[in-house]
Order: structure tokens, then C-alpha cells, then sequence
């Protein structure tokens, strides 16, 4: 995000260029995304629960164009590290899995956060 922006954070940064500035659309896409970031971390972690191996790589599929248009590398490379942990045998597997449901809950939240500034200014 350019220094001395206008935008309130990466986020809103990332939605109006996608928007092209469309403040209709932004603030629908972040009502959208709210909803998506209050809903994966619970359906993370039980499918971590359920070591649902194919269940995640849904999950993942499904957020792609999410964790790109938000700009957040990390919450896929979250669900690919859950994907490889669940994938081989690991030993502290289950320690690794709780770390990964962590991580997806410290992502979202933060990301929910910046989506709550911009919808509720």
C-alpha cells in the first residue's frame, strides 16, 4: 500500500483496485468477504479436527480468488501447509495442525478487521 494513502489499510487498498474505486462494489465485496472471514476459521478447524485432507484442498480452492484479491498469501499458504502435514506422516502432526488453525484465525481476524474499517468507517 503506497505511503500517505488514502486507503485505510492493505485491504481496502487491494478492493478499490479491484473496484476501480467503485465504492458501491467495494462495499459489497467487503461485506461478501466478511462473511468468508468470520465462517473459515470454524470450518478449518473441523476439518483439521476431522484431518479431512480433500475437505481442505476444497477449502482452498474455494478461497483462491479470495486470499488474491485480498492480498493474503498467508492464509493460503496456511491451507497448503495443513494440506502437507495432513498428506505425509509427521511426528507432533496434531501440534502442527492446532498451529495451522491458529494461524487461519489470527489471518482472518485481521482481515476481518481491516474489512470491518472499511464497512463501518
Amino acid at each position: 500500500m503506497p505511503e500517505n494513502s488514502l486507503y485505510r489499510n492493505t485491504i481496502d487498498y487491494q478492493l478499490s483496485k479491484v473496484t476501480e474505486n467503485d465504492q458501491d462494489f467495494k462495499m459489497q465485496l467487503a461485506t461478501i468477504y466478511s462473511d468468508y472471514m468470520r465462517d473459515i476459521p470454524t470450518h478449518f478447524a473441523r476439518l483439521i479436527e476431522r484431518k479431512s485432507l480433500p475437505d481442505i484442498v476444497k477449502l482452498q480452492h474455494k478461497h483462491k480468488t479470495t486470499c488474491h484479491v485480498l492480498a493474503l498469501q498467508s492464509l493460503s499458504d496456511t491451507f497448503s501447509e495443513a494440506e502437507n502435514i495432513l498428506s505425509e506422516e509427521i511426528a507432533d502432526r496434531e501440534i502442527l495442525l492446532n498451529s495451522c488453525a491458529k494461524k487461519v484465525t489470527t489471518i482472518c481476524y485481521n482481515a476481518l478487521t481491516q474489512l470491518q474499517e472499511i464497512t463501518h468507517p
